[in-house]
């Protein structure tokens, strides 16, 4: 009767350890992935009249997990800048909300797309303009990537930069 006992507070203090937490785990593992801007592409798309006309960006994000866990990633939101000398021109949001499949030990990429009208265009024409003629700066994203390992969910705060210019 006296082993039973001792037995309980055993399994008690055993569950509780933060090995067996496979959540904490998980969230171990997600802090290893490595986050890159690897391209950023603008593109004019002219129309008219001139109001409809857009300019786009295509983002090429790059993912890196080392880690032996599989994640998937189900959204990603953030805001990009574009930075010269001292100064940050925010440019946009990005939303992107298609699955991607992070495979353990290897590398991904995901293509976000940027789209502006003619108006949205007119608080940052000076710092697009500077991208779009590869005068020298940085573009930076941060944001929120929601993740998933085995059924748990994460939120994993992410932040991507890319030295643009001559």
């Amino acid at each position: 009767m006296r082993k039973a006992w001792l037995a309980l507070p055993a399994l008690v203090l055993l569950a509780s350890c933060a090995g067996l937490d496979p959540a904490r785990r998980y969230q171990e593992a997600a802090r290893q992935l490595r986050f890159s801007l690897d391209r950023v592409e603008p593109s004019i798309q002219l129309a008219f009249p001139l109001e409809d006309s857009r300019l786009g960006f295509r983002l090429l994000l790059g993912v890196d997990n080392p880690s032996q866990v599989r994640f998937q990633a189900r959204s990603l939101a953030g805001r990009i800048h574009l930075e010269e000398g001292t100064q940050s021109h925010p440019i946009g949001q990005v939303v992107f909300s298609r699955g991607l499949d992070l495979a353990p030990m290897s590398r991904s990429q995901v293509p976000v797309d940027l789209s502006f009208s003619y108006r949205e265009l007119h608080q940052s024409w000076g710092a697009i303009q500077s991208a779009v003629r590869g005068y020298k700066g940085t573009w930076r994203l941060e944001g929120q990537l929601q993740m998933e390992a085995f059924g748990i969910p994460f939120t994993l705060p992410i932040r991507a930069v890319k030295a643009i210019g001559n």
